[in-house]
């Protein structure tokens, strides 16, 4: 299984399309977290037919020029149902086609405001509690980082929705994924002491994933377009003769060239038939 997921700030010009479709025919996807995507749902729509055509989704309109979320899928790979949207989230229930494996996914973006943030947590808590399955992927926009270390330049410190977020991760027995080829997944594009970089967007998965096999990578992926990278979380599972442990791939490589970042993303995804 696949998961890649981007704020795209906005999906109304040629240019985000076009790496919209290269990223879908490059990294082939079962699925796709969308966030910013600053449109209604008939829009969006008409986009990713020609973005992936055969896909389903699901999404949530924009509200003016800002917002709109969407989870889009292959429906050959992937069942989803049970939806549940607001302005900030959609969560859904999945299976994988030919497998045993059930669980639930939310795709999220966070507000600015820091009340707003702790609020929305206090919701994705308590819809929670209403999972039907143990098995939960939580990816997008959060935001919020958990400690010091994944922001550089400007202000650093742990604010109040940021301890709150890292508090929401250890009660709610998440695993915070690490990429395997860097930190930070949005920064300002500037250089020296006024670059500010950021871990905003990331992937967290249940712990009791570990019991279902299989080897787990997220990376950063090497398509921009915007100050926000995409991120991709990969599930290699386990063929049926031969019982692997759950494995969460790292490689921490924090200062790459951009050839060697794309080196580093194509072998980390390159991996055997089955995944």
């Amino acid at each position: 299984m696949k998961l890649t997921s981007w704020n795209l700030r906005g999906l109304n010009s040629p240019g985000k399309l076009r790496t919209l479709k290269n990223m879908i025919k490059m990294e082939k996807p079962q699925m796709f977290f969308l966030q910013e995507t600053k449109c209604n749902g008939s829009t969006l729509g008409s986009i990713l037919s020609r973005a992936w055509p055969g896909c389903q989704s699901v999404a949530v309109d924009a509200e003016g020029a800002s917002g709109g979320l969407a989870i889009v899928w292959n429906p050959q790979t992937i069942f989803l149902h049970d939806f549940h949207a607001s302005h900030h989230i959609i969560q859904a229930t999945f299976h994988i086609t030919g497998t045993n494996i059930h669980g639930n996914l939310t795709n999220v973006y966070f507000p600015q405001e820091a009340g707003n943030k702790i609020a929305l947590l206090n919701t994705i808590e308590a819809l929670s509690l209403s999972r039907t399955h143990p098995l939960w992927i939580i990816g997008g926009d959060f935001n919020m980082i958990t400690k010091l270390e994944e922001k550089q330049g400007g202000r650093i410190r742990m604010d109040q929705e940021n301890v709150h977020f890292k508090d929401f991760i250890q009660n709610n027995s998440l695993i915070d994924l690490q990429f395997c080829n860097n930190i930070h997944t949005w920064s300002n594009r500037r250089v020296g002491k006024y670059q500010i970089a950021s871990k905003l967007y990331r992937f967290l998965i249940t712990d009791n994933s570990v019991h279902l096999g299989g080897d787990i990578a997220t990376a950063i992926l090497p398509y921009s377009g915007s100050d926000h990278w995409p991120i991709s979380l990969q599930w290699q599972r386990p063929g049926n003769t031969i019982k692997r442990p759950f494995l969460f791939k790292e490689c921490c490589l924090t200062h790459l060239t951009f050839k060697d970042f794309v080196k580093t993303v194509w072998s980390t995804f390159c991996l055997p038939e089955g995944s």
